[in-house]
């Protein structure tokens, strides 16, 4: 007695993304061989724009004139009269160090950026974004303007 065989059921078409091809294998298949026109231009395409925009970006990086400012004689000689636009924390590993460090922008509106490294006074504790500083040049004494509190003077302690 013989079975009839059941009946061959056409193989399922491989799975497509649009504009980037084939997602699963399928080299066996015609479709595979002649990619679409517009995947074959638009990868390369894809990955120029990406290499300008990071070359762009790095000569950015490379040409910026501020730096940040750091150590007891830069921070003495400037003048800071401006709001604080950023504010962050770096914990250096091996022993833990806390700096903190904050952007300010004066009514200019250039950026200093300001690295307070070992000060025990407690400025980057006390400040926060939006705060206003005060700064003489040649002087440790920072006034902090805030909003709901009384201004604060801080001298600054290495």
């Amino acid at each position: 007695m013989e079975q009839a065989s059941p009946r061959r059921r056409p193989p399922r078409p491989k799975l497509k993304m649009p504009l980037i091809g084939n997602m699963l294998g399928g080299a066996s298949n015609s479709s595979a061989k002649d990619p679409s026109l517009l995947s074959s231009k638009l990868t390369p395409l894809i990955v120029g724009v990406v290499i300008i925009i990071y070359a762009i970006d790095y000569v950015r990086s490379k040409n910026d004139t501020h730096g940040v400012y750091q150590g007891v004689d830069d921070i003495k000689e400037m003048a800071w009269n401006g709001k604080v636009a950023k504010k962050w924390v770096n914990i250096i590993p091996p022993d833990n160090e806390i700096h903190y460090m904050f952007q300010i922008i004066d009514a200019k509106g250039e950026v200093q950026t300001v690295d307070l490294g070992n000060e025990k006074a407690g400025l980057g504790d006390l400040m926060m974004p939006k705060n206003t500083l005060i700064k003489k040049a040649g002087s440790f004494d920072v006034t902090v303007k805030r909003y709901f509190k009384n201004d604060t003077t801080i001298v600054l302690k290495y």
